[in-house]
């Protein structure tokens, strides 16, 4: 069994034992000293198969374990790739061809989540990035493969079998919004719905964004709060971004809501001021959606309305975009659909 530490001046060691001998040598890096090691024990048990035989599946932790030593990797790319390694992780990667992601798509599409052309084409984003990325840090040639994934994906255009995600308009409107907040009416819920979906149109905040919001970065007295790594198309991390927490843009069944108020509302017995889990917040919301009669709507969609209502309410777009953390109007365009008995002025 190999083992990789750290050793002096920022360097590396590996050590295997070879024999009942323990063999050790010293790297620059913890990739190079892993790969040595990996290298040394396929020599020494007769019985593995040799690197160029490197499952889809080895590939990819050797993957998240070389880029997790510089960055985060996102849960949800780590969960996507649980998915797809159900179906491939044992595959060779020699073995990848043009049948094989067809098939692989097949499966995908009548698995029991049923995943759109959208999230296949994700998929597969997913799997040429660690046969990209993977190939290099693992000494496996993985050119063939990457070919196969990119002429599998023009077969599966054209097919329709994959397509980039259609721009979504859905908003809740008040009635909808009246709704469920009777149906979270009552005694105190551990998760309280209403509130977070009032604060999510308030701020335009993303769910993860609003659970992950800290009571030391709030400033009561400006109004604002720091949302940390906020989600950005190039720096993963140390995206920090303060926020105004606006009051009346929001109008719910004549009330008009204020996010201060909310976050009064919150006992302070965690660092989160919202402290509960994303996707635990997003399936209740979507089961209670369902039960309360109201077609296809997704808590994301309540950032939509919060943009839009901003839009309404007179802000220009870089003030919107201060809010909303959109980087540029085209992506803010996607996020923004404005009701025509809006424009109307008194």
């Amino acid at each position: 069994m190999a083992s990789v530490y750290p050793a002096r001046n920022g360097k590396w060691t590996a050590q295997v034992n070879a024999g009942g001998k323990r063999r050790s040598k010293t790297f620059p890096t913890k990739i190079e000293a892993r790969r040595w090691a990996r290298h040394l024990e396929t020599q020494i048990d007769e019985g593995a198969k040799p690197t160029t035989n490197m499952t889809f599946g080895a590939l990819t932790a050797e993957y998240i374990s070389a880029i997790s030593e510089t960055k985060e990797v996102g849960r949800g790319k780590i969960s996507a790739l649980a998915v797809i390694n159900k179906l491939i992780g044992r595959v060779p990667v020699a073995e990848i061809d043009v049948a094989l992601i067809r098939d692989f798509v097949t499966k995908r599409r009548n698995s029991e989540t049923t995943p759109g052309p959208n999230t296949i084409g994700m998929d597969l984003t997913h799997i040429q990035t660690v046969l990209t990325h993977g190939g290099p840090l693992a000494g496996v040639d993985t050119s063939a493969a990457i070919a196969a994934v990119k002429q599998a994906r023009t077969i599966l255009s054209a097919a329709d079998a994959i397509r980039p995600s259609a721009e979504r308009h859905r908003r809740p409107t008040d009635a909808e919004l009246i709704t469920l907040r009777d149906a979270w009416a009552g005694p105190r819920r551990a998760v309280p719905l209403w509130n977070l979906t009032q604060f999510a149109i308030c701020t335009a905040m993303r769910l993860g964004e609003i659970c992950r919001i800290r009571w030391h970065d709030l400033d009561a007295d400006a109004r604002t709060v720091v949302i940390r790594d906020r989600k950005h198309p190039r720096a993963k991390a140390g995206n920090n971004q303060t926020v105004p927490l606006l009051r009346g843009p929001v109008v719910i069944a004549g009330e008009t809501i204020d996010p201060m108020h909310l976050i009064a509302s919150m006992p302070r017995e965690a660092d989160q001021i919202f402290p509960f889990d994303p996707g635990s917040v997003s399936t209740l919301f979507t089961r209670s959606v369902k039960k309360a009669g109201i077609d296809d709507l997704r808590f994301h969609d309540l950032r939509h309305d919060g943009v839009s209502r901003l839009f309404e309410a007179g802000y220009q777009i870089e003030q919107v975009a201060l809010v909303s953390g959109h980087r540029d109007w085209n992506m803010l365009r996607r996020y923004t659909q404005l009701s025509p008995e809006a424009l109307h002025r008194d």
